[in-house]
């Protein structure tokens, strides 16, 4: 045991994340109140924690390790790593926290023209290990981003897992001030598994608990991951929520507090995190999208108080690492983006896990069917740094297309049409993606997926970053996220090379080198 008296903002402890894992237990007058699943190694780190302590700030804590060991801590205002995010595999035009493990987004809203991101975040290693705080960032553009302190830890209701924030418009929870809205934050807590509140009317600079008590006490499993949003055809507030397997409910509120589950639904070969929002064709006819974190969706409309499927499931995301998607609230024109968690299983220290790019979603119908579309967000365009476009461009056996490249992040996009049959493959810094149009097949990262669904021509963007491709096909129809050892840059092969086994034209390509978020 160890007795400190909190006078800094973090404590640092070193951790080897191949070590066994203790139990850090801080104690206040002989009472737990935080507690860390930890790696602890004093003699061969290779990680170091930064836990955040500023809100025991001056008081004294008794701190215990299971099981027991020697502590020793060092103390810090601030979080001081080498070389920040210039790091030999951090991405540059993807959003990762500074230290520690990153996956689901959550929370997402945007307040007074800034965009607020939080995350399922572990700040003590760089994976999951049972610590889920809530990570938090914000961006004026969707692109550029600036970490925040840490806004939810786990206490004694258990740690804090997935959900969504909303504005309260018409201050039901009492708590507006003047003109500022109370931002709400709907969330899961794991001891046991229930879905709770709390608010903010500083733009998250303090969050309070609305209450101790769950506004949605356990229902099922382990149910979790509540998304929130007005409904105006039931003109009362609805809640997604996971229950089990593939199974989903929906419950509505007229006061943000007491809930009502209205039904059950499945979606197929999907499970965890649901989002549900509406879109409006290109012909102004609105439809509700409700998705799951691997993104099967469904399209259907309210009708007699419930949500009814107008189609089966169909499939967005195709690639393996894309994964618990979740839109932002409060944006204007009925505006939809959408930010997913992209998995990563690469060779780092000190991070893991990166946000996707923030994706504008329509919505096309097509013959019988209703397909979402999802591309990058117009403000990708503020961190193009040079751009060459090139039509027309022949391939074929004795004709190649090359372009060298900056070592960097790049937008490429490329039309044409859609040939009967040959196979092109397209090379970007060593790293292939090839494209059967016999077989309507494209192989990027070890995943494939369909070229296009309606057949109307070859549309492909892709967003290359240090460690991963983004693939957005036919128009956005189909998603693909690749982050492992095959998606990886290596920036030796300086080169952007298109061949192809038959004669075929691109009638458009277009090559933008993106310019680091984080500065030079």
């Amino acid at each position: 045991m160890m007795k400190i008296r909190i006078k800094t903002k973090y404590l640092i402890f070193p951790v080897n994340t191949l070590a066994t894992n203790k139990l850090l237990i801080f104690k206040r007058d002989n009472e737990p109140v935080y507690q860390l699943h930890i790696k602890l190694d004093y003699s061969n780190p290779d990680f170091y924690s930064y836990v955040d302590v500023s809100r025991f700030m001056g008081q004294t804590m008794d701190i215990f390790i299971t099981p027991e060991m020697k502590i020793e801590v060092r103390e810090t205002n601030e979080m001081v790593i080498e070389n920040l995010y210039h790091e030999p595999m951090r991405p540059q035009v993807h959003f990762t926290t500074k230290n520690g493990w990153l996956n689901d987004p959550n929370g997402l809203i945007q307040i007074d023209g800034v965009y607020h991101l939080f995350y399922q975040h572990n700040p003590v290693e760089p994976n999951w290990e049972h610590n889920m705080h809530w990570g938090h960032a914000v961006s004026r553009d969707l692109i550029h981003w600036e970490e925040k302190d840490i806004s939810l830890f786990p206490d004694e209701r258990g740690t804090m897992f997935s959900g969504s924030a909303i504005l309260d418009d018409k201050n039901l929870l009492g708590k507006n001030e003047g003109n500022k809205k109370a931002a709400l934050l709907y969330y899961t807590t794991t001891a046991p598994f229930s879905q709770h509140l709390s608010y903010s009317v500083d733009n998250f600079k303090t969050i309070h608990r609305y209450s101790d008590k769950p506004i949605v006490p356990h229902i099922l499993d382990a149910n979790r991951d509540p998304k929130v949003i007005f409904c105006e055809e039931l003109d009362c507030y609805i809640m997604a929520l996971f229950l089990m397997d593939d199974l989903y409910c929906i419950l509505k509120s007229d006061n943000l507090i007491d809930w009502e589950e209205i039904q059950r639904l499945t979606i197929q070969g999907d499970r965890e995190c649901p989002d549900i929002f509406p879109l409006y064709d290109d012909n102004g006819v609105k439809r509700w999208i409700l998705i799951g974190a691997k993104d099967k969706y469904l399209v259907g409309k309210f009708d007699s108080g419930k949500f009814v499927a107008e189609q089966s499931s169909l499939s967005l995301q195709y690639g393996a690492e894309g994964y618990a998607g979740q839109t932002y609230s409060n944006l204007p024109n009925n505006r939809i983006v959408r930010i997913l968690w992209n998995r990563w299983n690469l060779p780092t220290f000190s991070f893991k896990g990166q946000m996707s790019i923030p994706m504008e979603m329509t919505l096309c119908k097509f013959e019988d069917n209703y397909y979402l579309q999802a591309n990058p967000v117009k403000e990708i365009e503020n961190i193009y740094k040079k751009t060459k476009i090139c039509e027309n461009v022949s391939l074929g056996t004795d004709e190649m297309f090359k372009e060298e490249l900056d070592c960097g992040a790049y937008l490429l996009k490329l039309k044409g049409e859609i040939p009967e049959s040959g196979v092109m493959n397209i090379s970007i810094f060593g790293r292939s993606l090839g494209f059967d149009f016999h077989h309507n097949k494209m192989n990027i990262g070890g995943c494939t997926a369909p070229i296009s669904i309606i057949q109307s021509g070859f549309d492909v963007t892709i967003l290359v970053d240090k460690c991963s491709f983004e693939v957005f096909a036919d128009g956005g129809k189909i998603l693909m996220s690749c982050l492992n050892n095959n998606t990886v840059s290596d920036y030796n092969v300086p080169y952007l090379t298109i061949k192809s086994d038959e004669k075929m034209t691109l009638d458009n390509i277009e090559i933008h080198s993106l310019n680091s978020i984080w500065g030079e």
